[in-house]
């Protein structure tokens, strides 16, 4: 989501006629989009501030802003931390981004914009995507889950959803303008619950469809909402982040079963594997319950690749309840996840928990859980050493040297998604880039694919 508020940021600023400044030193404006989940983003965001202000000193109308969750985590109080910083946009009002930078250039005072309602995401063709065949399409934003450790409801909000007439306008526009792949987002994605006013003759085409539009009326929910976007032409994969355990249904599993449109990916964080610490961080189920919803899961998409979240070191994590997570892992068997060291954030009902393991032990179990993780996904991605994979050819690497064919012409390495969102390197010409092929997976690397272009 923060990398999406980031292009609507870019794309507006650049509407407005600024342009972004080839080094720190020539920039005029410099903004930091920010992530209050953890500790050590936060601590990152507090050093750079500290080095801007220095430079500030040495060029007095460099203007300085924040934006994203720590603006609405802290708000007015870092304006007395940092009387450096010249202004903070909340998540609710990126939009307000080129006359706040106005303000100050004109009044040269602090200006803060941060809205207690509403929705973050508002749909614009002004967004400055990183790539031209693969975009992000937020279609939710906020939690109502109660997850103790997460700050999430505080800095976002509560549930907000797009309307789903809206959000399958805004895909038919991507589509339409040759995106290939989009993304949904969402803090909680698949708790979706949007409106719909969608009709024949509706008047708001699909690409290939004329005036067509899919006819669900009242409340549409996630599963609904992926069969109404798969129905679009030119648009040929659909992937979403991140889902809750709570709301990831049969209903759901099978329409991802049937659609191939929709990516084999799905991420469903467990975040422990101990039943004791599941009820202290209000997950709101045990990890039967979620090993069940997994297996449902793999029976009806016996191709899925899923993939979780881990918290090493929660607040009363005893040695038992570690031996459980690494249980979990072994048990399930995720072809990869993200494993963190647990980090206290004010204002969250853990909060008023003790953060009692110890900051050495935390590293450890963090450790270890990456290391058997490892080893899990490099055996998972080696299974299929040998098949023919589809893959989306994203664009050239860096960082791979050139091969050379047969007819002795050099060609790049391309990066390319496979249908379970795993990163896949091989050989092939330019012109493959946006365009879906076939792969023979060779080899492995750590977490990356080596593979030969098939077709």
């Amino acid at each position: 989501m923060n990398e999406y508020d980031t292009q609507v940021a870019s794309g507006l600023l650049s509407h407005q006629g600024y342009s972004q400044a080839e080094s720190e030193d020539e920039a005029d404006v410099v903004i930091m989009n920010t992530c209050s989940v953890r500790e050590h983003a936060e601590d990152r965001v507090f050093g750079r501030l500290g080095m801007l202000g220095k430079k500030k000193k040495e060029k007095p109308d460099l203007i300085i802003g924040l934006m994203g969750c720590m603006v609405e985590e802290h708000r007015e109080k870092l304006f007395k931390r940092f009387p450096q910083l010249d202004f903070m946009v909340g998540t609710r009002n990126i939009s307000e981004l080129p006359s706040i930078i106005q303000e100050v250039s004109k009044n040269r005072k602090q200006v803060s914009k941060i809205k207690q309602d509403g929705i973050s995401i508002e749909y614009s063709d002004l967004v400055e995507r990183n790539s031209d065949f693969y975009a992000w399409l937020p279609i939710m934003t906020g939690c109502n889950k109660v997850c103790t450790y997460c700050i999430v409801p505080i800095t976002r909000g509560i549930e907000v959803s797009m309307p789903a007439h809206e959000v399958y306008r805004e895909a038919s526009r991507l589509a339409g303008e040759g995106v290939k792949w989009i993304t949904l987002l969402g803090q909680n994605v698949n708790s979706y619950n949007g409106t719909n006013q969608l009709s024949v003759g509706a008047g708001l085409p699909s690409p290939g469809r004329g005036d067509l539009a899919p006819t669900i009326h009242g409340r549409v929910g996630f599963p609904q909402l992926l069969e109404m976007l798969c129905e679009i032409e030119g648009l040929e994969r659909i992937s979403f982040t991140t889902s809750h355990p709570q709301d990831a249904t049969e209903e759901l599993f099978r329409v991802i079963a049937k659609n191939p449109k929709i990516s084999r990916r799905f991420h469903l964080p467990l975040q422990s594997g101990s039943d004791r610490i599941l009820k202290r961080m209000k997950r709101l189920h045990t990890y039967a319950e979620y090993k069940e919803k997994i297996d449902l899961m793999r029976s009806l998409i016996p191709d899925v690749s899923v993939t979780t979240d881990i918290i090493a070191g929660f607040s009363g994590e005893a040695e038992e309840d570690h031996q459980a997570t690494i249980q979990a892992l072994e048990e399930i068997r995720y072809d990869s996840a993200y494993i963190y060291k647990y980090s206290l954030r004010p204002a969250t009902p853990a909060a008023k928990l003790p953060d009692d393991v110890p900051r050495e032990i935390k590293s450890e179990r963090n450790q270890e859980l990456l290391e058997i993780q490892k080893k899990i996904t490099i055996e998972q991605n080696r299974k299929s050493i040998g098949q023919i994979l589809n893959a989306f050819v994203e664009k050239i690497s860096t960082k791979a040297k050139k091969g050379t064919d047969n007819n002795s012409c050099l060609l790049p390495f391309l990066i390319g998604r496979t249908d379970h969102d795993k990163k896949l390197v091989f050989e092939g010409g330019p012109s493959l880039i946006g365009k879906f092929v076939q792969v023979r997976l060779d080899d492995t690397y750590h977490e990356t694919l080596i593979g030969t272009l098939i077709s």
